[in-house]
């Protein structure tokens, strides 16, 4: 699944989840970083259907990229839309704003749950159309809902709010070139929850390296960099 970062306006390139150093993307499929630009030169290239959409102003900030998020649907591309969604209303307010026929699915972070009762009053009336984020740094979590918790008990705390599609990101991975950094947890998290679709990221390289997550137990990878810099990365061989 591709991404794209959103950032006052334009799609930017995410390394090691510094997000105050993320510049403009600059891509290989297309001249700008326009928001619909880039994600119809990634339609056009690889026919994707869905996109994993990060809008880092509506998550540092509250100023969700509205426009932004209406563009990329424009392009023919269904949202997993993760904008600093914490609560029933936030969830509803940018399924409103964004059209529900264009969200794939709603997506709430760890880094920006406040409580878990949010999550469970979010999955029984989004369902399927609700994801949630465990968002790791080098393999610690970036926040912790309700006390100290091991990425694992997270898990266990979202499967129980009835979430059945998790994204595992360790964000000093992202953009690296290096690897996921989540290769072990997504294995024995994927063993133990097998009902959960999950999704992985960060680092992806190669078609290799995509096989290698799907063997580990990853229902999709997402990816980002690879698409717009390398030649090589044939995605739409593996569909």
């Amino acid at each position: 699944m591709p991404v794209i970062d959103l950032k006052e306006g334009v799609v930017v390139r995410g390394v090691g989840g510094v997000r105050n150093r993320y510049r403009p993307i600059q891509s290989r499929l297309c001249d700008g970083a326009e928001p619909g630009e880039v994600a119809a030169a990634l339609k056009r290239e690889f026919s994707f259907v869905d996109i994993y959409v990060a809008d880092l102003d509506a998550i540092q900030d509250s100023r969700p990229q509205q426009e932004a998020w209406r563009e990329i649907a424009a392009a023919g591309l269904r949202l997993h839309l993760d904008a600093g969604l914490a609560s029933l209303d936030d969830c509803r307010q940018a399924a409103e704003r964004l059209g529900r026929e264009n969200v794939a699915s709603l997506v709430v972070g760890l880094e920006t749950l406040q409580r878990w009762e949010d999550l469970r009053e979010i999955v029984a009336e989004f369902g399927d159309a609700a994801t949630f984020s465990l968002d790791l740094r080098h393999g610690r979590p970036l926040k912790i809902v309700g006390g100290t918790l091991r990425p694992e008990e997270i898990a266990e705390k979202a499967y129980q709010c009835g979430i059945r599609r998790i994204v595992l990101l360790d964000l000093a991975h992202v953009g690296q070139g290096r690897g996921t950094g989540t290769e072990g947890l997504c294995r024995d998290l994927s063993a133990q929850f097998p009902a959960v679709e999950w999704i992985t990221g960060g680092g992806i390289r190669s078609l290799e390296e995509v096989a290698g997550q799907l063997a580990l137990g990853a229902c999709r990878i997402l990816v980002c960099s690879a698409l717009h810099q390398d030649e090589k990365i044939f995605i739409s061989q593996l569909q």
